[in-house]
């Protein structure tokens, strides 16, 4: 008789052990996945419209702040209205040489300064990251403007984002 008790009372433990896990999981689960989402919407907040809405940087106001010595990478999101093969080409188009001196901003692009997207079809999206390293040299609040045109079979249109240097943050201490 005590057998068959204890047999039952763990048949019962068991039981409430497996569903609790379950719970434990299925909630993790839904965690990760209000997290995408969350994620997700906030990347399409930051989503900034260029010239033409087929090339969008994701930086917001078309602004990015970088640190004196350190490296950002700006991602593009380009859509073409038509299917074709696509290059893209990043520059200096423009710097306030009162606050920046006598510096040189074509050395502050890195990887991504050119290359090609490939052929993207028609509505499709094709994405890029182009690598922007600001020299600890670089004065405080220097701003540089980056021309990027994307070229293609009958298409050449180009949009720009700005850079400012600030001052390195050093162990949360400005």
């Amino acid at each position: 008789m005590t057998t068959v008790i204890i047999i039952v009372l763990s048949m019962v433990m068991l039981i409430l052990g497996i569903t609790l896990v379950q719970k434990i999981f299925q909630s993790g689960f839904n965690v990760v996945d209000i997290t995408d989402q969350k994620t997700s919407d906030a990347n399409n907040k930051g989503l900034t419209v260029g010239e033409e809405e087929e090339l969008q940087f994701y930086l917001p106001g078309n602004t990015a702040e970088i640190a004196q010595g350190e490296t950002f990478g700006v991602a593009f999101r380009f859509s073409p209205e038509k299917t074709g093969t696509y290059d893209y080409l990043t520059e200096v188009s423009e710097f306030d040489k009162a606050k920046c001196g006598d510096i040189s901003p074509g050395a502050t692009i890195g990887l991504g300064k050119s290359g090609s997207l490939g052929t993207i079809n028609s509505g499709e999206n094709q994405y890029g990251l182009i690598k922007i390293t600001i020299p600890k040299e670089y004065p405080i609040s220097c701003e540089i403007r980056y021309l990027v045109t994307i070229s293609g079979e009958n298409y050449d249109k180009s949009t720009n984002f700005d850079v400012r240097a600030v001052r390195k943050k050093v162990a949360g201490i400005f």
